[in-house]
């Protein structure tokens, strides 16, 4: 089974208790830690749809039907903005989820991944990248989200900096975040999907130099198709 194909079978009940889907979420950390955040998401829901009817059989019928349809409206308002922060943030967390399996990248070095491999790799998701972006010293195709995708390591003044290219993934706006000591952003490439841009524990100086990072990362992604 793979992700997309889990991730829409859970959607639709999230405490499934199918063995196939619990076998994927057993061998899956993306895919876990996506499990937790819609049972987490489906509590909240509940809570705010919840009305104690005991409470309220005193009350005049029109009252209780009042409080009840305003449950129900506050539990639409919190679906919508659940689900309008979920998408970039659940991204944000594979993202992270995926960069804790490859520790060994993150070394500081001044040696850079040959042309040929490099080209190789970023070649199957049609781009090139301009020597602006700095010295790559790692790439990798890595399988992410049931796609395989370029995971680069920059070496900046700042530091290493990873970058993963997501083409499958789109978001409408740059997010920011801050997760289990890695701090980055989504930054939106219209018609070429993402690009996740971040650093490992960095200092108040790093962190706040990230986003000119991810500038220049982005303005030296060319595509070829």
């Amino acid at each position: 089974m793979d992700h997309a194909r889990y991730r829409m079978l859970i959607g639709a009940d999230p405490r499934s208790s199918d063995p196939e889907l619990r076998e994927h979420r057993e061998s899956c950390r993306e895919c876990q830690l996506y499990t937790e955040r819609l049972l987490r998401f489906e509590s909240r829901l509940e809570r705010a749809l919840r009305v104690d009817v005991r409470a309220q059989t005193h009350r005049p019928a029109s009252w209780r039907w009042m409080a009840m349809a305003a449950s129900v409206l506050l539990g639409v308002v919190v679906a919508a903005g659940i689900w309008a922060v979920l998408p970039g943030a659940s991204l944000a967390a594979d993202v992270v989820a995926h960069m804790r399996e490859e520790p060994q990248a993150w070394r500081r070095t001044d040696v850079a991944v040959p042309d040929a491999e490099l080209n190789d790799i970023l070649r199957e998701s049609n781009l090139r990248l301009g020597a602006a972006a700095g010295i790559v010293s790692y790439a990798s195709s890595c399988a992410f989200r049931g796609h395989q995708v370029p995971h680069l390591v920059v070496q900046t003044p700042s530091g290493p900096v990873t970058v993963m290219v997501l083409v499958h993934e789109s978001v409408s706006r740059l997010t920011q975040f801050d997760e289990q000591g890695y701090r980055g952003t989504i930054v939106p490439m219209p018609g070429h999907g993402s690009i996740a841009v971040l650093m490992q524990n960095p200092g108040a100086a790093q962190a706040r130099d990230l986003q000119r990072i991810a500038a220049q990362v982005r303005a030296s992604i060319v595509w070829t198709r």
